[in-house]
């Protein structure tokens, strides 16, 4: 078994175990859900919704990321998932 170390904000790391124990998976799992789900579609997905764009510098990126990603899917390379 691999470990991966990643950097995250406290608040989120906070909340993301308080999730996690609510459903009843540890952190990991859900990490390793997600990759493995990752592997299975090959497919990546982000949600950008300003009500949750808290962070300024993100939100400053959102339109630059929008694009990128329907010039990323109207070249075949991506598809989108709604």
């Amino acid at each position: 078994m691999a470990v991966i170390t990643v950097r995250i904000d406290d608040e989120v790391k906070k909340d993301l175990t308080k999730f996690s124990n609510e459903i009843g998976i540890s952190v990991g799992s859900l990490f390793n859900a997600r990759a493995r789900n990752l592997l299975r579609t090959k497919e990546v997905t982000f949600k950008l919704d300003e009500d949750f764009l808290e962070d300024q510098e993100m939100y400053s990126n959102a339109k630059s990321l929008k694009e990128q990603g329907m010039r990323s899917v109207a070249s075949g390379r991506s598809s989108l998932v709604i």
